[in-house]
């Protein structure tokens, strides 16, 4: 078989696949992304709620705002 007829022998229709990133260098890339950011992914009354509601268990320390959020 000459060299020519090796080079064009894989073809598969011309359609090349789309890029696709290994599963984790997303989850690095995402890491990092969320490590730089200061948005809540939590707003901050649900998420006192939830705190007042599992510190209810707990009534050892009275709740205070500054000591739920900064």
């Amino acid at each position: 078989v000459s060299q020519a007829a090796r080079k064009s022998a894989p073809t598969t229709g011309g359609m090349k696949k789309p890029h696709r990133y290994r599963p984790r260098t997303t989850a690095l890339r995402e890491i990092r992304k969320y490590q730089k950011s200061t948005e809540l992914f939590i707003r901050k009354l649900p998420f006192q709620r939830l705190i007042r509601e599992i510190a209810q268990d707990f009534k050892v320390i009275p709740l205070n705002s500054k000591l739920i959020l900064p």
